[in-house]
């Protein structure tokens, strides 16, 4: 069985001797695309027991923690960077919700979006602004948005963001497929805004939106640091495969102040 699934995973992304490792709903590969290698992780949002949110660092928005203190505070099975954030107030540049509710307002980008049935959906900041992010048990708005229905569609000042951001850097982001699956995607070397858009439409992705990237790269797998990143950070995407993982660290993606005073708005 292990041995079908694995080359079924390879089969379905067209690399031949990629390295894959996977439990029943979150799958890993290291894949080559042209010149790229990435590391590629499939999540089945089918599984009701595997849940998606957003780990803050420790003290909430305006606080910065190292990565591997996330990751062990908080014990996702996978984690990766999430969205932007400055460097001096270290806030983050996008609305984040967690467990239903608003924690922050930020000004720019495209949210990746999830709602309780696990329904995931890219959609731009004003659309989710209209209507407060109804329904979205989590929100991470990053971007820009890279693939939109299949193609590329990268509008850099159209969402809010430099030209600066077009030169080549390390590079994460997430992808939603046809049938609903989470593309997470790292690529640990130089790669363009393109590439990776091409990459993830190699990957059979929808739509795709942009994570942090640079020196805020980072990828955790199943125990594994597969990137890490050269700062500490405000804020990461993160994973769970089971409910009972996801609940026992829910008081630890945020501060429960922070949410209690964000439910009162």
């Amino acid at each position: 069985m292990i041995r079908a699934a694995v080359l079924a995973m390879s089969v379905l992304f067209g690399c031949s001797g990629a390295y894959s490792s996977q439990t029943s709903s979150i799958a890993y590969q290291r894949i080559r695309h042209e010149h790229l290698v990435a590391h590629v992780v499939t999540v089945n949002l089918q599984d009701p027991d595997v849940k998606v949110s957003v780990a803050l660092a420790s003290g909430g928005t305006g606080n910065a923690e190292t990565f591997k203190s996330i990751v062990s505070r908080t014990r996702p099975y996978l984690a990766i960077t999430g969205t932007f954030f400055d460097t001096k107030s270290l806030k983050p540049t996008g609305d984040i919700a967690l467990f239903g509710t608003l924690v922050y307002s930020g000004v720019i980008g495209s949210a990746l979006t999830v709602d309780q049935n696990n329904n995931a959906r890219i959609i731009p900041l004003e659309t989710g602004r209209q209507n407060g992010w109804q329904g979205c048990e989590t929100v991470l708005c990053a971007g820009p948005t890279l693939v939109a229905n299949g193609k590329v569609a990268i509008a850099l000042k159209h969402e809010g963001f430099r030209s600066t951001l077009l030169s080549s850097t390390r590079r994460t982001g997430v992808g939603i497929t046809e049938n609903g699956k989470l593309l997470l995607v790292c690529v640990n070397r130089r790669a363009s805004l393109y590439d990776l858009a091409k990459l993830f439409i190699h990957l059979k992705a929808r739509d795709a939106v942009l994570l942090d990237g640079g020196s805020s790269t980072a990828l955790y797998y199943n125990g594994r640091y597969l990137a890490m990143p050269g700062r500490t950070l405000t804020n990461c995407l993160v994973v769970y495969s089971s409910l009972s993982d996801y609940n026992a660290a829910k008081n630890l993606l945020a501060p429960p102040d922070m949410l209690a005073k964000a439910q009162t708005r």
